[in-house]
């Protein structure tokens, strides 16, 4: 018998951690999956006296499986994770030692720099935090026309067909943006007035090479001119977008992922990054 698929949690025992687990008991729901709830202890106490610890002492899942391991909270909860039948991991931005300053905690970077799996990003101080009721019908997916976005495209829109979600993939054209060098690369009209005609060849054009979509999710096109982070922040507030999902390489040293900063700074969507270096 094949075993479940899981989703994986990091909790440490802080309110601050314990405020992504409502989004990650509603995605292992939706997406029938294990949820593996991962704290990193040297002193493994009783699964009553845990659960109570970490903020959790109510569970309504079937399927869950607690985690007290020893070592290193990253090394632990990226192992976990990158187990061939995990999905995703979820997580808050910060734990116990919760920074507002900062965009993400050093045992939160440290995760998602290192996993190779999907990893659901909630910022504790969003308006309205996802709870074990929370069911995502749309994501946000940009798009920039190049082959490592189109590999992320295709994780993207298996998780969405997982959590039964409709796509909206948007195309963001930044003035003096440089533009995809990679083979393989389809760049965007050079202005959004394009004859019609044009206009639509090419965006049949991108979608039947860069999208190529599971038959049950359905999928729209968007095509916006300005700053991408912005407009994506706006197409999530104005069109009632559930999550986001970008695809990043891995880094988010100084001036580099300037996107993926200036949407964790904004968002009041939950952000899942897919890692394609």
């Amino acid at each position: 018998m094949q075993e479940k698929a899981g989703i994986v949690i990091p909790l440490d025992g802080s309110r601050t951690a314990a405020l992504a687990f409502g989004a990650a008991q509603a995605v292992a729901e939706v997406m029938d999956a294990v949820l593996h709830i991962v704290t990193v202890t040297d002193q493994p106490l009783p699964e009553p006296e845990l659960m109570g610890k970490l903020g959790i002492d109510r569970l309504p899942l079937r399927d869950f499986v607690l985690h007290q391991e020893p070592g290193d909270v990253v090394d632990v909860v990226v192992s976990l994770a990158s187990r061939q039948n995990m999905l995703m991991t979820v997580m808050s931005s910060h734990g116990e030692t919760f920074n507002q300053g900062s965009l993400i905690g050093h045992i939160g970077m440290g995760i998602i720099q290192r996993s190779t799996y999907p990893v659901m990003v909630i910022r504790p101080d969003m308006k309205k935090l996802p709870d074990s009721n929370w069911r995502p019908r749309k994501a946000l997916v940009p798009l920039n026309g190049s082959p490592a976005a189109a590999a992320a495209m295709d994780r993207a829109l298996q998780l969405a067909e997982l959590m039964g979600c409709e796509v909206d993939v948007i195309h963001v054209a930044m003035q003096g943006q440089k533009r995809p060098r990679a083979a393989g690369s389809l760049t965007s009209p050079m202005y959004l007035d394009y004859p019609h005609h044009e206009w639509s060849a090419w965006a049949e054009e991108f979608m039947a090479r860069f999208a190529r979509r599971p038959p049950s999710v359905k999928l729209r096109l968007l095509h916006r001119e300005g700053v991408p982070a912005d407009q994506m922040i706006k197409q999530a507030e104005e069109n009632g977008e559930d999550l986001i999902m970008l695809a990043w390489q891995g880094s988010l040293e100084k001036g580099r992922a300037r996107t993926i900063k200036r949407i964790l700074a904004k968002t009041e969507v939950p952000l899942i990054l897919i890692k394609t270096g």
